[in-house]
């Protein structure tokens, strides 16, 4: 599945669901500068439905939530037995991810903030913690 068949899918579905939040209005779309991710066809998609996108500084991890999502995931599967196929390594993965509590989602998502505001403190560059 591409990364626009992912968006289209499950992401918009969601962002178009998502409550305003007062002010700050409609949430922001967050992803970095991936090849996928700023592939033309996706950026158009994206203006197109009207998804306010975050501006990405290039290189920053450090803002990126997911990767500690995907740190959460790779910690499950670890724990798990060693898959011995794509399959099963398949099945551990999406486990990992319905297993991910939402207290940890709501978390990062309140952590971006001061991530954004670190980042800015950094100029852009690596965030020291």
């Amino acid at each position: 599945m591409s990364h626009l068949e992912i968006i289209r899918k499950y992401a918009l579905p969601t962002i178009k669901n998502f409550p305003a939040n007062g002010n700050l209005g409609h949430p922001l779309f967050v992803q970095d500068n991936a090849r996928p991710h700023v592939d033309t066809k996706v950026q158009e998609f994206l203006t197109e439905n009207r998804v306010r996108v975050m501006n990405w500084p290039p290189q920053s991890p450090d803002l990126n939530p997911i990767e500690n999502l995907w740190a959460e995931v790779k910690r499950s599967v670890r724990k798990k037995e060693k898959p011995s196929n794509l399959k099963e390594l398949d099945t551990l993965v999406k486990r990992a991810w319905r297993e991910i509590p939402p207290e940890l989602c709501r978390r990062l998502i309140a952590s971006m903030p001061d991530r954004v505001n670190a980042c800015i403190e950094a100029k852009g560059g690596p965030l020291k913690y």
